[in-house]
């Protein structure tokens, strides 16, 4: 059976293969806890190094939204293009952007497919999680999995104040157990070491769904760091987005990739949470909602095959093609600040 990972890979293929003359290279950024490579794509041969990464929680959705840019930049280069005022050759010529969609492969596969034929922990980890019964989203009990495939949160295991990661956390499985020891999964090691590269990183730019941080509606851009220069980017790229509905606030959890990064004294790092999407409701009134509410996995499937969707995905593709017009000058007007 076909998982999620599956159609994302064949995504990124399809991507490479169209745009090869437009010097798009699939690499491999780091493995799973399962051993499944984490799949990135190189855009650009310039000197200054940025990383966008996606889905520590495995949603789908920024994968979706990095995909577009991609396939954004692709056509720009081809056709010459301006993109947001920003002459394409230069950032072609000047950034080496590595794109990598989605980091917990793993957890994708159990939040969008109900389950992971390759993991020996299945049985296990679906005790970690609510009853099916007693869940809204039925026969799915990992729709609201944030964890990867050993029940660790990625977004908690690195090397940052960790003792006060583990005093806090509530155990394997649960939004915020930080592992065993920092950098105990593969996947936060992969972007570890490539964080620790011989090349300094310019900017990180971190996607992440606002119904995973616990929040609503609204968008978040958080920043790494106390220099003006971070801080004045942050709010310069949520003005990029609409200027509403996203705050700026500074970053520093235990154990985030944030606050392990901000040690390194490198670039900077910012934080981009996605604001979930407003919902109709049975009267056609517009409540905060989350899109994931109204994405099931033949949706998120859907999303990134390139077949034609089912009617029934038109309004998701809107809900999404929306977002990204909001994220698209912020995505290309960052990488030459």
């Amino acid at each position: 059976m076909e998982t999620i990972y599956d159609t994302l890979c064949t995504s990124m293929d399809e991507i490479c293969a169209q745009h090869r003359a437009e010097g798009i290279q699939k690499i491999t950024f780091g493995t799973s806890y399962l051993g499944r490579d984490i799949p990135a794509l190189q855009l650009g041969c310039g000197c200054h190094r940025l990383l966008y990464l996606g889905g520590m929680t495995g949603s789908i959705r920024t994968a979706a939204l990095l995909l577009r840019f991609v396939r954004d930049y692709a056509a720009a280069v081809r056709d010459g293009m301006r993109v947001s005022g920003i002459d394409i050759s230069y950032l072609q010529h000047t950034r080496s952007i590595t794109v990598v969609p989605l980091l917990n492969v793993d957890g994708a596969v159990l939040r969008c497919d109900g389950g992971d034929s390759k993991n020996p922990l299945l049985p296990r980890l679906r005790t970690m999680t609510a009853a099916a019964e007693d869940s809204e989203d039925g026969d799915n009990p990992f729709a609201h999995w944030v964890c990867n495939g050993r029940g660790v949160d990625l977004r908690c295991n690195f090397d940052a104040d960790f003792t006060s990661a583990m005093t806090a956390a509530h155990g394997i499985g649960g939004a915020g157990f930080p592992g065993m020891h920092p950098e105990s999964e593969p996947e936060c090691a992969a972007a570890a070491a490539y964080l620790r590269g011989a090349a300094a990183t310019d900017l990180v730019l971190v996607f992440g769904d606002s119904a995973d941080e616990g929040g609503g509606v609204h968008g978040q851009i958080s920043w790494c760091g106390s220099d003006h220069r971070t801080r004045s980017l942050a709010q310069i790229l949520a003005r990029d987005i609409d200027g509403r509905g996203y705050e700026t606030d500074s970053l520093g959890t235990c154990g985030s990739l944030g606050s392990w990064y901000r040690g390194l004294h490198a670039g900077p790092l910012l934080n981009i949470t996605l604001p979930g999407e407003p919902i109709p409701d049975a009267d056609g009134a517009q409540e905060n909602g989350d899109i994931r509410e109204c994405i099931c996995p033949k949706q998120l499937h859907a999303l990134l095959s390139p077949a034609a969707a089912s009617p029934g995905d038109t309004l998701v593709r809107a809900a999404l093609a929306l977002q990204y017009g909001k994220l698209r000058k912020m995505l290309f007007h960052g990488a030459v600040l």
